[in-house]
């Protein structure tokens, strides 16, 4: 059986901000996935691909601008200055603001593929359980395979870390820091998508819409050139139609933007995220990581107020306890 005197579980932006303060020599990172990101995604849509997770990410902390800035001077991260609207009274509107954001170039995944230039991971490895074993704790994958590790720390989105975490005492925390689905749709459209007044918009946030979450024209990013329009649902939304086919979310979603702006749309895909946002972003952990048991930690985007760079941080967060323990 394998031994490492570190496993992390999941190569999203936290496990990777993790993984580049620590020894090369000194860790295994599993994602279940066939790349790196996490709910940075992107999908290949006909010849293009288009953003289906986070669809930007802002900057405040000085650690996290400091690695914003060499993935921009790399040509992985680019700023994003779109003509933002909202809704109000169901209806779309202009509104502009000064607020810096930024995008992976081209796509949002770019971001998780400068994280791991370095990092050796082990794609599409899932991890089902995590058990104690005498001083260490034993791995057991989906796939048969099992490792032993000295230290753990848990990135997967809180349902499954409850659910790999059986041995431990997480129920509690599982449901403070419960997650919120989102359905998101991508369509087709020719012509600009424009407000009440008139004024063509790269982006809004759905205000007091009771569908509409955010919206986004992808070629409005840098670097994107197709005719596809990003729509994420509501939390509310996404939950009372949870169970849906996909063909039928896309095409009520299609019917709604359709009718909202009155533009000409085609259904292209939907993707259910389960697990897409905290329920209540305000209530964190203290620096976004918790400690379940001597050498094991969980962290991650739900710890932390469910922002991109509040991924980074819990990453940054972990990576010192474990280097202090």
């Amino acid at each position: 059986m394998k031994h490492t005197e570190v496993a992390i579980i999941g190569a999203g932006v936290t496990g990777l901000a993790a993984a580049g303060r620590l020894s090369p020599r000194n860790y295994r990172i599993f994602e279940k996935s066939r790349g790196p990101g996490g709910r940075l995604a992107s999908k290949r849509i006909d010849a293009v691909r288009a953003d289906i997770g986070a669809q930007f990410f802002t900057v405040r902390d000085s650690r996290f601008q400091a690695t914003v800035d060499s993935a921009m001077a790399a040509g992985f991260v680019t700023p994003w200055q779109p003509k933002m609207g909202t809704f109000q009274d169901h209806q779309p509107i202009a509104s502009p603001d000064q607020q810096a954001r930024f995008v992976g170039h081209p796509y949002m995944n770019s971001l998780g593929r400068f994280l791991s230039q370095e990092i050796e991971i082990q794609t599409e490895s899932r991890v089902q359980m995590i058990e104690p074993s005498g001083d260490r704790f034993r791995l057991i994958l989906t796939s048969g395979e099992s490792c032993t590790a000295d230290c753990v720390l848990v990135t997967a989105p809180v349902d499954q870390m409850v659910a790999m975490l059986q041995y431990f005492d997480v129920q509690q925390l599982g449901s403070r820091f419960a997650m919120d689905p989102t359905w998101t749709t991508v369509l087709s459209l020719e012509e600009p998508l424009r407000g009440s007044d008139g004024e063509s918009l790269d982006a809004l946030f759905g205000g007091d819409h009771p569908l509409f979450d955010f919206i986004a024209v992808e070629n409005s990013k840098p670097g994107r050139q197709s005719d596809l329009l990003v729509v994420h649902a509501t939390p509310e939304w996404s939950q009372q139609h949870l169970e849906r086919d996909s063909a039928e979310i896309s095409e009520l979603i299609r019917q709604a933007v359709s009718a909202t702006f009155q533009v000409i749309t085609q259904a292209k895909l939907s993707h259910r995220w389960r697990y897409a946002r905290p329920t209540d972003p305000k209530f964190t952990a203290q620096k976004g990581i918790y400690q379940v048991a001597p050498n094991l930690w969980v962290a991650g985007d739900y710890l932390a107020g469910g922002r991109v760079e509040g991924a980074f941080l819990s990453g940054l967060e972990a990576a010192e306890r474990i280097l202090a323990r």
